[in-house]
């Protein structure tokens, strides 16, 4: 069974992130969260947050042109 929330310290244990970085995108409104006490303190994450952040914010590779065969990567001429 899953947890339906998170802590910030959890979270970060289980992507291999400090818990400064994810408080940073909880301070910066980039993760989902909720907070369990008045005041705007103790923040939650969501299960599936982390997840859609890095879908959301994935960028996605640029898919290069197909080089010739006289072309060699690093060559100067």
């Amino acid at each position: 069974m899953t947890k339906q929330l998170e802590t910030p310290k959890e979270l970060a244990e289980r992507v291999g992130l400090p818990v400064t970085n994810i408080r940073y995108l909880i301070r910066e409104d980039m993760l989902d969260h909720i907070f369990t006490a008045p005041g705007q303190c103790n923040p939650k994450i969501p299960s599936g947050a982390w997840e859609k952040y890095v879908s959301q914010f994935t960028i996605k590779a640029q898919r290069e042109a197909p080089r010739s065969a006289g072309q060699e990567m690093g060559a100067d001429k």
